[in-house]
């Protein structure tokens, strides 16, 4: 399927140098800013906003768009994994291209022909068909996406692209709205057709010869593909959760997208332009959480900017709920919209670009066309309940109807917290505060580690490290991702109100600089003893890097020898120098940390030690730390 691949390491470092990503962006763009064109057309062929259920109109709309993602998903995932996917996309845009040019003529002459009581299924037939063609567009385009960039490039290219879509999505739904009210509806068709075939025309021209595609073999029958692509949903935990919790923000989407136009119908009556503004304000809410997620890129750890995306989006749609309930006006109203577009785009960028990082080549197009049929199931629900019964008044439930969306997500977030938390150790507070130091030194410190993590997962640990910075225990919080390191602080910072407070928290062991004393001592061993890991500076301290290096204290050495506990060197390097440790926080670095292999002391251990070991014992563990220095001197 996949022709020969150009080298990852030869693919552009910046996107938008990647000719091939930046085609497949535009194409998602301007196929983006149609979608919302025909929908705003589709409400006043049904004249909604005349209705009592516009809610009713609205949620039909979206039922009829995404019911074949449901039925076909997982056949369109096969077809992407064993076709072009290429080819697929560019078939898939002609065709909407020439269905939304005669969208007017077909909706016509399906209203003529159904029982006036089944009029509002005008629009739901031709949007089907559309939605079949792009339930084969969507697992291609985000089968095809890895192939085009590298690995490190997938949070922020999705973001890219999702930001751009939205941007779309805006000026579609206040230009289709302006459209409607003003041209009428027509233009509006045309005006779609037409981004369908330039989104055509720019899937054509991506270069299939300067991705990365993994040539694999061809896939033989359709059913024995299919169940392995449910197979390995089933069987593979991260994959199943990531596309649980696409689920539920889709089927709480399904909720919000069906009452924006009743909404605005409640503040500025029959306005097709305020319905497509707030829709548009919605897609800003999004475009904004992809820019964040573009900004931070990989930095922030999955499941923080999941329960924080999940949380956020939750928050907004109850104040939503209350903001309808209480009339508090347009402009809260809109505020409300826009934060929870801002918390779904953290929650899709990160689940899209996991999901592409974590699946094969070879079923990404099946695994994709899985999700679209799960996440794409909980919105034709949430819609269908909404929309196919005659619901009286529906419009005035709103409120409820949020509060009840508001309170699912809620509630999503402690099974996603458990599920993020199983198997830890560390006390829940202890752990959300390790998730944003790992965040912090990733993105402010931009903290990258070299080589493997050398520290063991279990038992008695002394992870010992030079010391240039204040924040060398942050960097090594942050790039020792499954082991919490408790570090040995000085005594002056363990008692102040606010460090002190979270220096607590991580379980540091304060002692006096100058006067260690027994009892710091029986601490650090006690902790050792009972399996923790401790992360300690033989120097001590830290200088400007043109001074002199303090010499490194002979109890860590005494205290290696003494608890039996593994050893590993660590190197910080990159830091900049600040005397004062809390400035330091604040200051940008980039940072490089390596880990060594475990120092081994056993010539040092045993009875016929001397007094000399434990000093033997602390120059052996700083030689195995300065070893792991860069030797060219970069960082």
């Amino acid at each position: 399927m996949a022709t020969p691949a150009r080298p990852h390491r030869q693919l552009p470092n910046w996107l938008v140098q990647n000719r091939n990503f930046v085609l497949l962006w535009l194409a998602y763009g301007i196929a983006a800013f149609g979608d919302h064109l025909s929908e705003q057309a589709l409400l006043k062929e049904r004249n909604a906003f005349n209705r009592g259920d516009c809610t009713r109109v609205q949620a039909l709309i979206t039922f009829g768009f995404f019911l074949p993602f449901v039925i076909l998903g997982p056949l369109a995932g096969w077809w992407s994994d064993r076709s072009s996917r290429k080819h697929t996309m560019v078939a898939a845009d002609l065709f909407r291209a020439a269905l939304a040019f005669n969208m007017a003529f077909i909706v016509g002459c399906l209203a003529s022909r159904l029982p006036p009581a089944l009029g509002d299924y005008s629009i739901v037939i031709p949007l089907a068909v559309v939605g079949t063609l792009a339930a084969f567009f969507s697992p291609a385009r985000q089968a095809i996406l890895p192939t085009l960039i590298r690995d490190d490039q997938l949070v922020r290219a999705n973001a890219m692209i999702s930001a751009l879509g939205t941007i779309g999505a805006i000026l579609s739904a206040v230009v289709g709205g302006m459209l409607v009210q003003s041209l009428g509806k027509q233009w509006n068709y045309h005006l779609n057709a037409l981004t369908f075939t330039l989104s055509a025309l720019c899937v054509g021209s991506i270069a299939m010869s300067r991705t990365r595609a993994v040539l694999h073999p061809p896939l033989e029958g359709i059913w024995a593909p299919l169940r392995s692509g449910f197979r390995y949903v089933g069987t593979h935990a991260r994959v199943l959760q990531l596309i649980l919790l696409a689920t539920v923000y889709w089927a709480a989407a399904g909720v919000v997208i069906s009452v924006i136009p009743a909404i605005a119908k409640i503040y500025f009556g029959e306005n097709y332009t305020a319905s497509g503004t707030y829709r548009g304000v919605l897609g800003i809410g999004l475009a904004s959480g992809a820019t964040v997620m573009t900004i931070l890129g990989s930095t922030i750890p999955i499941p923080l900017a999941l329960l924080i995306g999940l949380l956020a989006a939750a928050f907004w749609i109850l104040a939503l709920a209350g903001a309808v309930a209480l009339h508090v006006g347009p402009i809260l109203t809109g505020v409300c919209l826009f934060g929870m577009g801002g918390g779904g785009a953290a929650i899709l960028v990160t689940i899209m670009a996991s999901l592409q990082r974590f699946v094969p080549d070879a079923r990404r197009g099946r695994i994709f066309g899985v999700a679209d049929m799960w996440t794409m199931a909980a919105i034709v629900a949430t819609t269908g309940l909404l929309g196919l019964p005659h619901i009286q008044h529906i419009d005035s439930y709103i409120p409820w109807l949020l509060l009840a969306t508001g309170l699912a997500l809620v509630a999503t977030t402690v099974p996603a917290w458990r599920v993020y938390r199983r198997g830890s150790r560390t006390p829940a507070l202890v752990w959300l505060f390790w998730q944003f130091v790992r965040f912090y030194a990733a993105f402010w410190c931009r903290a990258r580690r070299v080589g493997p993590c050398t520290v063991p997962r279990t038992g008695p640990v002394m992870l010992a490290a030079n010391h240039a910075s204040g924040v060398d225990p942050l960097v090594i919080l942050g790039t020792c991702s499954h082991r919490l390191v408790n570090f040995i602080v000085e005594k002056q910072f363990y008692r102040s109100p606010v460090a002190g407070w979270f220096i607590r928290l991580g379980g540091c062991i304060p002692v006096a600089r100058e006067n260690p004393g027994k009892s710091s001592f029986a601490h650090a061993l006690a902790r050792l003893s009972a399996g923790d890991c401790l992360g300690i500076f033989p120097q001590g301290t830290y200088v400007a890097p043109e001074e002199d290096q303090p010499e490194a204290k002979s109890g860590v050495g005494w205290l290696a020898l003494r608890s039996g506990a593994t050893v590993i060197p660590c190197h910080v390097s990159g830091t900049r120098f600040v005397d004062n440790p809390l400035l330091s926080l604040i200051r940008r670095h980039r940072v490089c940390v390596r880990y060594g292999p475990p120092v081994d002391l056993s010539e040092l251990r045993g009875p016929e030690r001397d007094k000399e070991a434990p000093q033997l014992a602390t120059e052996q563990i700083m030689g195995a730390i300065r070893a792991l220095a860069p030797a060219d001197g970069t960082p």
